[in-house]
């Protein structure tokens, strides 16, 4: 995390017009016999991380999904100064979606809509329906086309139907990908749609890499050009010292008093 926050740091510096945003499955990695903090503690620390590095936005994942309805509620109630979205996780109990569908932020001159796209899990989960994302997509893009004029899906459903999805849903501008699907380059399924994806949300990938897309887009919101880089937060790039010193005192025991 210290790394990220590095590059994050000095992607803003450079560039003010700059969105934090995650795919989702960002809270628990489903691996049981793991002593990361963010297991240890149902994906406490994971918010706790996304709110020290300032996320705008961060999709709800079908990973996520495994901490059960009541602790997912307090990790969504936990996040300070971003929003975690889903246009098709619906809560079993009420039969509504379990957290906002989108927001839509201003950045340089623009609006732009973030909607959220839960992958389908692998189990079905006892506390959540997760809806068909080709139909939320249409569902959602349409809904936001009066309130934005540059569209961007998070989504873990995986490679293959976020492809189908910017393929098929007229409008969207970038979908961002994440699951368990590599996508190793960025790709265009139709002209004016990028679909782009930094690292696979499974254990020993997720973390090893952040995305850096800059996007052009012209005044009616279009893209008109882009770049992408996929960065390895190796050894190369130096850690954080604010974010590296929280992070070393998540490890070190407290003193009994």
């Amino acid at each position: 995390m210290a790394r990220r926050a590095t590059i994050i740091k000095q992607n803003r510096s450079q560039n003010p017009n700059t969105l934090l945003l995650d795919a989702g499955n960002s809270l628990y990695m489903n691996d049981q016999n793991s002593k990361e903090p963010t297991e240890a503690n149902q994906g406490q620390t994971g918010v706790e991380v996304l709110n020290r590095l300032g996320y705008d936005a961060v999709g709800l994942g079908d990973q996520d999904l495994a901490l059960g309805k009541a602790e997912l509620q307090k990790r969504v109630a936990e996040a300070k100064g971003f929003t975690f979205v889903s246009a098709n996780l619906i809560d079993k109990g009420t039969g509504k979606l379990f957290v906002k569908p989108y927001v839509v932020k201003e950045v340089g001159g623009h609006r732009v809509a973030l909607i959220g796209i839960t992958g389908i899990p692998a189990q079905e989960s006892p506390d959540f329906t997760v809806l068909a994302p080709l139909d939320a997509a249409r569902d959602y893009v349409q809904r936001v086309r009066s309130e934005a004029d540059i569209i961007i899906l998070l989504s873990t459903a995986g490679a293959q139907t976020n492809q189908t999805l910017a393929s098929q849903v007229p409008g969207i501008d970038i979908v961002l990908s994440g699951g368990s699907e590599a996508l190793t380059e960025p790709v265009s399924p139709v002209p004016g749609t990028l679909v782009a994806q930094a690292d696979m949300s499974s254990p020993g990938h997720a973390g090893r890499y952040i995305g850096q897309l800059q996007a052009d887009f012209d005044r009616t919101g279009a893209l008109v050009k882009n770049s992408w880089r996929s960065v390895e937060l190796g050894p190369s790039v130096a850690d954080d010292p604010e974010i590296k010193a929280w992070v070393d005192s998540l490890a070190t025991p407290t003193p009994a008093s």
